[in-house]
């Protein structure tokens, strides 16, 4: 039997028309975007399958739009696959899909609050002020003196994302980050990306956004963990519900540690990696990271099929 961990994508993985195939061949998908419909006041169904793209760029659109994306094709995974993951986890947003799957979250209270956490994160920091840039082919031990000798107060320069050894994502004052890839030119990467994100997301500058979610997390019944899920903030399984709550506030200016969740995983024994959501962004880090661990994508009726055959 193959030991098989589930893993969910996070922002950037968004596109127009994610999910409308699914949509339109299974009642019980449709009726997934009308709850969401319904629940969060306007059509995020059109939005999803329509666009505007500049509109589901924006946070607090992506991210209930990704985690109901993500969400209906593992319900249909679910349905015609007897698959039974070992863990899931998710990267940033994709650990509140992750926790929805495990059973901590109710439908509603996850698309709700990650409109919310979207609405904060935009609201944290004024515009322009923060942003993210991509690293490809870092030397950390480079790259992090530079970062301490640039950070002071709010203007911060710090890891957000430790992806891969191929790629670290920056994050804090544009400015400071600006400063950090001039210095680091030609002795601390290959290549820098400046990313179109809205603000300087898993930094210290999130930790006002941070707060408020806290106060709305603490309004919502704990569910419970039917699935360990590996956490950003620590790459550790979490089995105890008590300690959801405080992760993902400290996800919030903490970095994503995803190549260490995706080693730990295969510390644990599993097989088989299948990211669940649109695009391939996971699949493509998780074949870096572990490139004898085997990782597909499932995003359309195809794909559960190909998932399927790997399982039998």
């Amino acid at each position: 039997m193959k030991k098989i961990a589930v893993v969910f994508p996070g922002q950037g993985s968004q596109k127009v028309g994610m999910g409308k195939r699914l949509y339109e061949n299974f009642d019980y998908v449709k009726s997934l975007y009308k709850k969401a419909d319904e629940v969060l006041g306007f059509s995020i169904t059109e939005l999803c399958f329509n666009g505007p793209e500049e509109q589901l760029r924006q946070t607090f659109n992506t991210q209930p739009a990704l985690l109901l994306t993500s969400y209906a094709i593992w319900s249909v995974l679910k349905e015609k696959v007897d698959i039974k993951p070992s863990f899931v986890a998710g990267h940033s947003l994709g650990e509140w899909t992750a926790l929805l799957v495990s059973g901590f979250f109710k439908f509603e209270d996850a698309l709700m609050l990650t409109r919310k956490r979207g609405l904060f994160m935009e609201e944290a920091c004024p515009k322009g002020k923060g942003g993210m840039v991509a690293l490809i082919g870092p030397d950390m031990e480079k790259v992090m003196p530079v970062l301490k000798e640039i950070s002071h107060d709010d203007y911060v320069c710090v890891p957000a994302n430790l992806n891969s050894q191929d790629q670290v994502v920056l994050s804090g004052d544009v400015q400071a980050l600006k400063e950090a890839v001039d210095k680091l030119k030609g002795i601390g990467y290959k290549k820098a990306v400046f990313l179109n994100v809205s603000g300087p997301f898993h930094s210290p500058l999130m930790k006002a956004a941070a707060e408020r979610l806290k106060d709305e997390l603490e309004k919502i019944p704990e569910g419970e963990l039917n699935i360990p899920v590996v956490s950003n903030v620590d790459a550790e399984p979490t089995y105890e519900k008590e300690k959801v709550k405080d992760k993902l506030y400290r996800q919030m200016f903490f970095p994503v540690l995803w190549e260490d969740s995706v080693k730990r995983i295969v510390k644990e024994g599993v097989d088989v990696f299948f990211e669940v959501g649109p695009q391939k962004v996971l699949t493509n880090l998780i074949k870096r990271i572990a490139p004898d661990i085997t990782c597909i994508s499932i995003e359309e009726l195809e794909d559960i099929e190909t998932a399927r055959g790997i399982i039998a």
